[in-house]
């Protein structure tokens, strides 16, 4: 099976369990139906399982990507990348991204802004935010 990158929209509760694994900091409450069309949760998934996920807010021609996690035992295979990938060709009416991230360790930190840097973000002056304007780059890396 190849891995896929599919919205969140009626999520099974396998798919709640591989998001207890993705998040599991976060505790999503079961009753709450879809985000609706401007928040949005994309996940990849391999073999009937997540691996990883992002929650996705668009407004206009702006989108927000925050609780961007793969799961540890799958980092470092392309999986980030494909995922951000297809939340930007699932939107191709952002013109600017914002990828915000907090309450990592050092460590992740410094892994995370090695990985926004390759994909084309630049730093901003808040901590943890992250900005990509479509127009300076084709494509993602």
């Amino acid at each position: 099976m190849r891995l896929t990158i599919i919205p969140l929209v009626n999520p099974t509760e396998q798919q709640y369990q591989d998001l207890d694994k993705i998040w599991p900091d976060q505790k999503i409450d079961k009753r709450v139906q879809p985000l609706g069309e401007m928040h949005l949760i994309y996940a990849a998934r391999f073999n009937d399982r997540l691996l990883a996920a992002a929650k996705v807010t668009i407004d206009q021609r702006q989108g927000i990507i925050d609780d961007f996690c793969v799961r540890e035992v799958t980092r470092r295979r392309g999986v980030g990348l494909y995922l951000l990938q297809e939340i930007h060709r699932a939107h191709p009416e952002v013109m600017v991204w914002q990828f915000k991230f907090n309450q990592l360790d050092e460590k992740q930190v410094q892994v995370m802004h090695a990985f926004l840097t390759t994909c084309g973000f630049h730093a901003t002056s808040q901590t943890g935010v992250w900005k990509l304007i479509v127009g300076h780059l084709n494509e993602i890396k």
